[in-house]
């Protein structure tokens, strides 16, 4: 159902991209690390989810750096009494940027990101059957000009029904 937070929240989790051109070159690598390196800090993002009853939904991630190339991340969203939190890493190495992650839900993605307006953009479309429901999740998580933000929709294939929603994030204290 799509009125359930929790598949609807899964939609922020789910990050398998589309393939992008690689650049083997070592200036972009280190171009890319500094990059991800930049967004190291406290984050916190609200925004409404279009379902049947509409929704808040608050977000908080955190990122460290774990190493010259490589960001750790950790994030916990919640909606409707409703909660998922989430893990994972950003590595820039060899022109690209990937990202790997593990949720409370179950779910684990490791995704290729692709360079836009001097940051990365995660993009994903999936089907979703992990609770016996048949859905199509499609979702964007970027890391562009100093912020980030998430766009996602759920379709539900059997109903037809579409819940979405966007969540921006702010930098918390810098």
């Amino acid at each position: 159902m799509l009125d359930r937070p929790l598949p609807t929240l899964a939609a922020l989790a789910f990050l398998l991209l589309l393939p992008v051109a690689q650049s083997n070159s070592a200036f972009a690598a280190v171009s890319d690390a500094a990059m991800l390196q930049s967004y190291v800090g406290s984050y916190t993002g609200t925004g409404s989810i279009s379902s049947s009853p509409p929704q808040t939904v608050r977000c908080r991630f955190s990122l460290q750096s774990a190493g010259a190339s490589t960001v750790n991340y950790t994030g916990r969203c919640s909606s409707g009494g409703t909660s998922f939190s989430m893990t994972g890493v950003f590595t820039a190495a060899k022109g690209r940027i990937e990202a790997a992650m593990s949720s409370s839900t179950g779910m684990t993605a490791t995704v290729v990101g692709v360079k836009r307006g001097g940051g990365v953009v995660f993009s994903s479309k999936q089907q979703d059957k992990s609770d016996g429901n048949d859905r199509t999740i499609s979702s964007t998580f970027a890391l562009t000009g100093g912020t980030i933000s998430v766009d996602f929709s759920v379709l539900d294939n059997k109903t037809g029904k579409t819940a979405a929603g966007t969540i921006p994030f702010k930098k918390v204290g810098g």
